[in-house]
């Protein structure tokens, strides 16, 4: 079901499930839009079990604004002020390419959270990932062109560290059937 709020004079745009359970957060990549976690078939698979949101956030075309900078610690503040706008707590949170950092910073920042899946997050290393005290998995393509290596080498010091095998940057659009059986093994423990 497609809704809409507003924090702090910014209008955002999200889909949220009708399932109940544990709720999980869906944070998209650069010049994407909710509408991708629903065309990979993730935000319908992942509704069978959790109370499912995607957040579209202000570096995507439906949400774009002026208002915030343009790091991951704003967007990481706009998700927190979301979440709170919502009543979500304790969400696991998912995100994808620079929606992944955001979630890495969202989590080093303390801000409530049960765990977090990235997915070829960029900018790993402006995070502090000893600050992060939930459990994280990291999910790259065996094909990514954009996420630097080093941020799959920076990430896997401290957290588990997938490959998906034909996949590229998005890898949930490139092998949604892999990626959701990751991420649905990893919930189930998280």
């Amino acid at each position: 079901m497609e809704m809409h709020g507003s924090v702090n004079g910014i209008k955002y745009r999200y889909l949220a499930s009708r399932s109940s359970g544990s709720p999980v957060v869906l944070v998209h990549g650069f010049n994407f839009d909710s509408n991708a976690w629903m065309e990979s078939g993730v935000f319908d698979s992942l509704s069978t079990h959790y109370a499912v949101y995607a957040i579209d956030m202000p570096y995507g075309p439906r949400s774009r604004t002026d208002h915030i900078n343009g790091d991951e610690g704003d967007f990481a503040e706009f998700l927190r002020s979301v979440l709170m706008d919502l009543k979500i707590t304790r969400p696991a949170l998912l995100g994808a390419s620079i929606g992944g950092a955001t979630v890495l910073r969202y989590l080093e920042m303390g801000y409530d959270a049960r765990c977090g899946i990235v997915v070829g997050p960029v900018n790993v290393d402006r995070v502090n990932l000893d600050r992060i005290g939930v459990p994280v998995l990291g999910i790259w393509g065996e094909r990514d062109s954009v996420s630097h290596p080093r941020n799959r080498e920076l990430l896997s010091r401290k957290f588990n560290v997938i490959t998906i095998p034909g996949a590229s940057h998005p890898a949930y659009l490139d092998k949604p059937k892999e990626f959701i059986a990751a991420v649905m093994d990893f919930l189930s423990k998280c």
